[in-house]
């Protein structure tokens, strides 16, 4: 439409909050309603200048030239809304989202990634709210004051998987101002990846793999390499998210090549170690018992009898997981619905300009162009080439994009003519189509032979990398003959512009990655060179070097960028080890433990590499560091419970220490650690303080600061935890004066919160300020740990400062759900109960009830190992359990005096009734409502 207008133009996007629900209820009362919504919101775009571009059934697409006068549009509309007189229906609550950018207006409407920008981000509004993106912010700073606010809400992923975008709401009189966390990504948890790439076309397929999953528990796409499996898997889990109480997760298995790895790259996507008596699938299934999520499985074809095994187990035993996985073929499972993933639609030869602009395939191909040629564009010269390319590539995705990555270098009459040859000598010297596997593997032939030497053998060395690398790693691992390293940067940049590797730019350190296709291509390239063995070792002794720098990073200053750069190379780091393991590489596989931090000193999401098939190892007892390995093995088994395997394995690295030597005395600093959690675990924690102290004693000894600093905060927090704050105070004093002349963030974080535990009784007031400190800071670093910030929750509750305490907490019963951890979580729906008493009574209750089935009845008191009782100091508490029952029955009294006895046990009775996931929503509810912070 010609009044439409072009270039730089600001979307407003509408969409009615719970329609569905609405006309179930109301189906007459909404005819005349959603009239009315129409005549409101189109009044309101035309009296601002603005464009009604189409209807989507209970929203509209506008369009204006000026940003301010969308905006003003959008507070007009909602005023409207919210005065008019609604009848049945209730009010008619509508989220809005404006977005600036360019887009292409063509028969009557707008295409471009900016719409996709404007529909994702009114998908993360609520009813009634207003969100613009902060290329709408820029053009609305001079006219924002007065009437008009515009509130910074923060980055946020939206749900098209690409760069996270910076949110704002406007807020004007007669506006609703406070609304729930935005239904971004980052409102589920989850580890889908962003990309780098726009995800174009595919919106039935989008539509049909989200409605298989609606009642397929195994949902498999299938298709020939390249198709585009994954990139549509990752989309249709981005859009399909709110349905998952506990989000979208990856697990990756190209790197996977062992069957009996699969379940151990399952139970890593999330964090899930052996619990005592189980296997690790048993583990596994527990873990996943109750949760409500979507797993994404990546990558299967070459795992397909192990990975099916797998997800038989959790198809039978996880109610609430759903699996969208992506193979070549299907799993075969019972109950499986098989979705093929077609190739984009080409273009006919017949078709004219407008027909060839609206396909698919041609459209992923001007995009990808653009990519490498910001000035390129679809014309009426380029036309029929650019769609003849399409057509030849049978409409793959990757074969297209490697195709357009030349168009710096050809023109596409010219690709079309290479291609043509191509494809000729591959089908025989008969113009006609060939397979679509056939297709890519021209397509890759091609681009590979238009390569110089230096960059093949690149692509080639590349594939040795799991999950990609960095410039560095690519620098010490791919060099040699023909390639120098100085030359390798440049190389890689040559093989991102033709699309053969990804750069992958939204990290702090960029990384190089290979697609699984090409990435098997390389390999077989690497074996036709003869290289595989070498380079394949010199990965391994990269990652062994890589692994050392860390573990002396990540005991300083720069310890959460070391803790970052060390989960991005997880995949590395098992690759090396498995290489070491594969070739029996005793001392490899050890040096390479050795060297990786310990899981007690990292940050965040932990790397753990497998022990026993290391100790497993011929030779391994032989080794100077087989001891080390033992005692790494202690800790693993004291922290999933198997409290006697961990003191066999104490009591065998101790003798493997004596035998062989321990000269860093890193053995008997790991075995003390060990012990102390054994003895934690049983409620002797005076006994853990005291294998802490010997654990101190050790790293002063040899003069290790930074461990003596961890120890120093752990040892504190058992002696406080047992009532004996004599103790505590000087060694959380101590250990927080070392933290800080180390500059470890997470240390001084750890021992500012050990200090205040230490110091809740003695000096409130300086305990709350150093408290307070701590989450400050902690807040400020980006990683969370369920177990310091549960005590957190019950220091600052300790020290009944209840607004701190329903800050935190929200987010502590979100880990522990997760986690399963159900008496803690108990602890702390009685800790919110407390919190809740003066503003909300009745919630309180009906969390004392839920807290019933998930504590247990008679707390543990800390006792020593030997039966005797811990030395705790009268009146004190001993341990965090006879807190929350002293806590408990405050409440109560608190409860019966302002609800009754009668009402104060009908709603325990009520709370009783529900399951953990009914209790942890009505527990967030309440929070949120009391605690506006506690939405974030």
């Amino acid at each position: 439409m010609a009044e439409l207008p072009t270039g730089t133009v600001t979307f407003l996007f509408s969409d009615l909050e719970s329609s569905t629900r609405l006309w179930e209820e109301h189906a007459e009362a909404m005819k005349e309603a959603l009239a009315s919504h129409d005549r409101i919101l189109r009044n309101a775009v035309a009296a601002h200048r603005g464009h009604v571009v189409k209807s989507t059934g209970d929203g509209l697409h506008a369009v204006f030239q000026i940003a301010h006068a969308a905006a003003e549009a959008a507070v007009a509309a909602q005023r409207a809304l919210a005065e008019q007189q609604w009848g049945a229906t209730g009010p008619l609550r509508v989220r809005m989202g404006l977005h600036t950018g360019e887009a292409e207006a063509r028969s009557g409407d707008y295409y471009g990634p900016a719409l996709n920008r404007a529909a994702r981000l009114t998908a993360a509004a609520h009813g009634g709210q207003i969100l613009v993106t902060q290329a709408t912010e820029a053009l609305l700073r001079d006219h924002v004051g007065g009437d008009l606010v515009l509130v910074d809400l923060g980055e946020h992923r939206l749900r098209d998987l690409s760069r996270p975008e910076h949110v704002f709401q406007v807020q004007a009189a007669g506006l609703a101002k406070e609304f729930p966390p935005l239904r971004s990504m980052d409102a589920f948890p989850g580890n889908l990846p962003l990309q780098v790439s726009s995800f174009i076309g595919r919106e039935r397929e989008v539509v049909r793999v989200a409605e298989a999953l609606a009642v397929a528990r195994v949902v498999t796409l299938t298709g020939v390499g390249g198709v585009g499996k994954t990139r549509l898997a990752l989309q249709v889990a981005a859009e399909v998210l709110p349905r998952f109480r506990e989000g979208a997760w990856l697990c990756e298995l190209a790197a996977v090549r062992d069957p009996a790895g699969v379940v151990g790259a399952l139970a890593a996507v999330f964090g899930v170690t052996v619990r005592a008596g189980q296997s690790l699938e048993e583990s596994l299934v527990e873990f996943l018992g109750t949760k409500r999520l979507l797993l994404v499985v990546d990558n299967c074809e070459h795992l397909l009898e192990a990975v099916a095994e797998a997800l038989e187990v959790l198809e039978r035993s996880c109610a609430g997981v759903v699996v969208l996985a992506t193979s070549r073929e299907g799993l075969a499972l019972d109950g499986e619905q098989v979705v093929p993933v077609p190739s984009l639609p080409a273009p006919p030869a017949d078709a004219d300009l407008d027909a060839v602009g609206r396909a698919d395939a041609v459209h992923l191909f001007v995009e990808r162009g653009r990519g490498v040629d910001p000035e390129f564009n679809l014309t009426v010269e380029n036309g029929a080439a650019v769609a003849q390319v399409c057509r030849r590539l049978d409409g793959v995705p990757l074969a297209i994009e490697l195709a357009a990555a030349r168009v710096s270098a050809m023109n596409p009459a010219e690709l079309a003519r290479g291609l043509d040859r191509r494809f000729e000598t591959l089908a025989g010297g008969r113009r006609r189509a060939v397979q679509r596997h056939q297709t890519l593997r021209a397509a890759i032939d091609w681009s590979y032979e238009l390569l110089t030497e230096p960059e093949r053998r690149l692509l080639a060395r590349l594939a040795v990398f799991a999950g990609g690398c960095t410039r560095d790693a690519a620098e010490v691992v791919c060099a040699g003959a023909p390639i120098d390293a100085p030359r390798i940067f440049d190389l890689l940049t040559s093989l991102v512009a033709r699309s053969l590797v990804v750069a992958e730019r939204d990290r702090p350190q960029t990384r190089y990655r290979l697609s699984e296709t090409i990435r098997e291509y390389g390999e077989e390239r690497l074996a036709e060179h003869d290289e595989t063995e070498e380079v394949r070792a010199r990965h391994a002794e990269h990652y062994t070097d890589f692994a050392g720098r860390i573990s002396e990073e990540i005991l300083g200053p720069h310890q959460i960028e070391a803790g970052r750069r060390l989960i991005a190379e997880q995949d590395n780091l098992l690759t090396a080890m498995n290489y070491a393991i594969d070739r029996a590489n005793v001392d490899l596989a050890l040096r390479l433990l050795r060297n990786t931090p310990a899981p007690l000193a990292q940050v965040g999401y932990e790397v753990r590499l497998p022990l026993d098939p290391v100790l497993s190892l011929t030779r391994a007892p032989e080794h100077p560091l087989y001891a080390y390995a033992l005692a790494a093995a202690s800790i693993e088994a004291a922290q999933r419970g198997d409290r006697e395997s961990a003191e066999t394995l104490c009591g065998q690295a101790l003798a493997a220490a004596q035998r062989l030597g321990d000269p860093d005395h890193d053995v008997a600093t790991l075995v003390c650690v060990a012990r102390a959690n054994i003895a934690f675990s049983i409620g002797a924690v005076h006994d853990a303080a005291t294998h802490l102290d010997r654990a101190v004693e050790i790293a002063r000894s040899d003069g290790r600061i930074p461990y003596v600093a961890t120890g120093l905060n752990g040892a504190a927090m058992f002696h406080a935890m047992a009532g004996d704050a004599d103790a505590a105070v000087p060694l959380a004093t101590e250990g927080l004066a070392l933290a800080r002349r180390l500059g470890i963030p997470s240390l001084i974080a750890m021992n500012l919160a050990a200090l205040a535990g230490a110091l809740a009784d003695q000096d409130p007031q300086r305990a709350q300020a150093l408290l307070r400190e701590s989450v400050q800071l902690r807040a400020g670093l980006d990683y969370e740990n369920w177990g310091e910030l549960t005590q957190a929750v019950l220091i600052s509750a300790r020290l009944a400062d209840w607004p701190l305490t329903l800050e935190l907490v929200s987010r502590s019963i979100r880990h522990l759900h997760w986690i399963g951890a159900g008496p803690l979580l108990g602890a702390m729906f009685n800790v919110v109960a407390r919190a809740l008493t003066p503003p909300n009574p009745e919630a309180a209750a009906i969390l004392q009830g839920a807290a019933r089935h998930l504590t247990p009845a008679t707390p543990p008191t800390a006792r020593s190992a030997s039966g005797a009782s811990s030395t705790a100091q009268p009146g004190r508490s001993s341990d965090a359990a006879s807190f929350v029952t002293e806590l408990r029955r405050e409440t109560t009294r608190v409860l019966r005096d302002s609800l009754g006895d009668q009402r104060l046990r009908a709603l325990r009775a009520e709370g009783e009734a529900m399951d953990t996931d009914e209790a942890v929503a009505h527990a967030l509810d309440a929070i949120t409502h009391a605690h506006p912070v506690a939405r974030q």
